[in-house]
């Protein structure tokens, strides 16, 4: 009882989903920590004590690899840096950074302490990437300094995974707790170990193929959005100049003109220009957009824990993304707890309901920056039953499918514009072809299945985020082909 009520206080971080089966290991990154204030680049290399022997640092040939970072997902992709700062804040020595805009974009602290430097190429990073088919594995690899452990869930570098054992007692040890947890799409260990779907890979060809992305001092980020702000005013300010300049010599040169009156020949009406009909295919959501977003943020929405709270099936419309938690029952958790992780934990900015007996939770984010284009109907409702048909059959994926309409309001003259008139003379009915299926595939697996038809929407995504196992169709997909237009 003691141990939740101390739980129920903690002040919380976005944190990716930590196995219950592994062991906890204590990270210098603690959510909470107190903040440290600001302090120039000179004195903070002062502060950092760097010991030879606890070096996070691997080699091959002239390259080396920083590893051993602290990891978090990345919530504000288009803003990171306050978010990093804040996360920095809580360890002096944390003072550089890495950012991975992959599928489930993430970003990784280097410590001084650990031998990381600004420019050395993040070992995690390259590896993630060059086992990008694989969105889950566990791997253990020999190298010059010991034994890296390094861990991948639903694309995710577990936040205190990417770690270095100095014994090989320690890493195989991680290793087998790791192994607890079901559903591991792939496991990488030395062949010697002689574990069960296991193979040993080449480390370093591993890395020299992946993506390779520096560390980055948060300092010299900070300098260079100062040199950014100050050119750009100085040159606000030179146009602005150059401009008050010909506006006084050409009010100098030029003479104010008489205007004669106009006397008007005859009368004459305006005509308000004829509004056209606006199709229902001419602003659809980009479906590439759509299948990230909603990928992206099911997974870390996924990744939040609350204690005492489960979370619900995720909804994706291309509008909003919809999901909500429930009370699991235990006698001491609180509403507090998934109010904290809401608004302080995860700092979660959308629109929160929860009930009046404090049992259920729903959030809701809007979806008000993905790109909208048209995309005109070529087949007909007979020729994309049959193109359906025939991908059903060749992926073995039944495929619901079903003809239905949509009626859309045509613009009425001026002179009917204010009348009430039912008439369908201003109604148009479009048909399309409704489909539906189940898949274990994430969203952006299916893009070239979208992308072979024209007029198609994709309407919902929907995610179960509770399943046990990533091999069952935890993904529902629905949509809509429209049939070209009769009339045209």
């Amino acid at each position: 009882m003691a141990e939740e009520e101390k739980t129920s206080t903690q002040n919380y971080r976005f944190a990716a989903p930590l196995p219950s089966a592994a062991p906890a290991k204590v990270s210098s990154f603690q959510p909470g920590g107190q903040a440290q204030p600001d302090k120039d680049d000179a004195e903070q290399k002062d502060t950092h004590v760097y010991d030879p022997s606890s070096a996070n640092i691997i080699r091959f040939g002239r390259m080396q690899y920083a590893i051993g970072l602290f990891w978090q997902p990345l919530q504000d992709v288009d803003d990171p840096i306050p978010e990093i700062r804040e996360t920095m804040e809580s360890e002096p020595d944390a003072n550089l950074y890495a950012i991975h805009y992959g599928r489930a974009p993430q970003y990784g602290i280097g410590s001084a302490k650990k031998g990381h430097k600004d420019g050395l190429v993040v070992g995690a990073i390259a590896v993630l990437d060059s086992l990008s088919e694989q969105s889950s594995f566990v791997a253990v690899f020999k190298v010059d300094i010991g034994w890296w452990f390094l861990v991948v869930r639903n694309d995710l570098i577990l936040p205190e995974e990417d770690v270095l054992y100095r014994t090989e007692q320690e890493a195989r040890d991680a290793f087998d707790a790791m192994m607890a947890v079901p559903d591991w799409g792939y496991k990488i260990a030395p062949a010697s170990w002689e574990i069960d779907d296991a193979e040993e890979m080449d480390l370093e060809k591993l890395l020299k193929e992946g993506q390779q992305v520096r560390l980055l001092s948060l300092g010299a980020m900070r300098g260079m959005k100062v040199l950014l702000i100050i050119a750009s005013l100085i040159t606000i300010l030179a146009i602005g100049i150059v401009y008050l300049f010909y506006s006084f010599v050409d009010k100098e040169k030029t003479e104010a003109p008489k205007i004669e009156p106009i006397v008007p020949t005859a009368s004459y009406q305006t005509q308000e220009p004829t509004r056209q009909e606006e199709k229902p295919w001419e602003k659809l959501v980009a479906v590439p957009t759509f299948l990230s977003r909603c990928w992206s943020d099911a997974y870390q929405l996924k990744s939040m824990i609350v204690p005492g709270w489960t979370l619900n099936q995720i909804v994706c419309t291309p509008t909003e993304i919809q999901t909500g938690w429930t009370k699991t029952g235990r006698k001491a958790s609180r509403v507090a707890w998934i109010e904290t992780a809401i608004r302080d934990q995860y700092k979660l900015r959308g629109e929160t309901q929860i009930n009046e007996t404090g049992t259920s939770a729903i959030i809701k984010f809007t979806f008000d920056d993905l790109p909208v284009k048209g995309s005109e109907p070529e087949l007909t409702l007979q020729k994309l039953r049959r193109e359906l048909v025939d991908i059903s059959q060749a992926l073995s994926l039944p495929i619901n499918m079903s003809v239905e309409e949509i009626t859309v309001e045509l613009p009425k003259p001026p002179e009917e514009a204010d009348k009430k008139n039912d008439s369908k003379e201003y109604v148009k009915v479009y048909r399309y072809l409704a489909f539906s299926f189940t898949s274990s595939m994430d969203p952006p697996a299916w893009e070239s299945f979208f992308d072979k038809f024209s007029g198609l929407e994709v309407t919902k995504i929907e995610y179960n985020p509770n399943s046990k196992s990533a091999l069952t169709n935890n993904w529902k997909y629905e949509g809509r082909i429209y049939e070209p237009d009769k009339e045209k």
